[in-house]
């Protein structure tokens, strides 16, 4: 009997929701894919329009004197459940036929992440199905050692150094290191090899070793071809380098089936850090006992 596993990405901005039917993906859907394509005109407009915007966009007004309004999509909140019924739907099962659970838990976008891990703990705890959260640096490494080399290569090498980032933002990068290699039925494996960190881009780029893979949403523009040449490292072609649902359902059910378990109770997303919204709020609580 096929095993079925519900996985979703939520690390980015752009979020994927994926059937993994053993350990091949048969379906996947992101945001873009998913929403109303009829776009509003233009960001800005009259505060006092009345035109009707498509599902999920928002209209803020501003407080200036300019009386304008600012248009906003849908983010993970509104997006997400839907997304997820949509892809069960297109497939023909319910979540009575899933028997697995995945989610990135991060690094990645704060407010998307949190929507991710909630949607995923609640929908395998009210239903009882297994869950497993996924670091999204290790599914980089994962999907960029199954691009990187054919496993009937003849001069394939035995071990990958491969360098998964992440934007962090503030001109920073969520970074680690893997070891990837062939096991005895010729899958990749992924080993951490460092531990992952927010770390500057000069800093990181000082730690890279003449034929390391480098991948992830997160990679500088800095780290040009010509620099990447320089330094010996190998960058993976842009549209090979974003993580997406079906690389988190594929690498789940690859652990669950080694024997990989997580609590519904203890999962919890990788921040790294507190949230600006946070670092604001520990501010102004300092300020006021002073």
């Amino acid at each position: 009997m096929a095993s079925l596993t519900l996985a979703i990405d939520s690390s980015s901005t752009v979020l994927s929701v994926a059937i993994v039917k053993n350990t091949e993906a048969v379906l996947q859907l992101d945001s873009n894919q998913f929403q109303d394509q009829s776009k509003p005109p233009s960001g800005r407009s009259n505060a006092g329009d009345d035109d009707s915007l498509p599902q999920g966009y928002v209209r803020k007004r501003s407080k200036g004197q300019g009386k304008t309004s600012r248009i906003f999509p849908p983010g993970a909140s509104t997006l997400l459940a839907p997304m997820i019924r949509t892809a069960l739907e297109q497939y023909g099962i319910t979540l009575e036929d899933i028997d697995l659970i995945a989610t990135t838990k991060g690094p990645g976008s704060f407010t998307s992440l949190r929507v991710g891990v909630v949607t995923a703990k609640t929908i395998a705890y009210a239903r009882d199905i297994p869950i497993l959260g996924i670091n999204t640096l290790e599914a980089l490494a994962f999907g960029a050692a199954e691009l990187s080399c054919s496993t009937d290569s003849v001069e394939m090498p035995v071990r990958l150094n491969i360098r998964p980032v992440v934007n962090a933002q503030r001109g920073q990068l969520f970074s680690s290191s893997y070891q990837a290699y062939l096991d005895d039925e010729a899958n990749w494996q992924v080993e951490e090899t460092s531990a992952s960190e927010v770390t500057e881009f000069e800093n990181w780029k000082s730690t890279i070793l003449t034929g390391d893979i480098i991948t992830g949403p997160g990679i500088p523009q800095a780290l040009t071809s010509d620099l990447a040449t320089q330094l010996g490292c190998k960058l993976l072609p842009e549209p090979n380098r974003n993580c997406s649902a079906s690389l988190i359902g594929r690498l789940a059910r690859k652990k669950y089936a080694a024997g990989t378990r997580e609590s519904h109770w203890k999962l919890e997303p990788i921040y790294f850090r507190p949230s600006t919204a946070e670092e604001k709020f520990e501010r102004k609580q300092a300020e006021n006992e002073n």
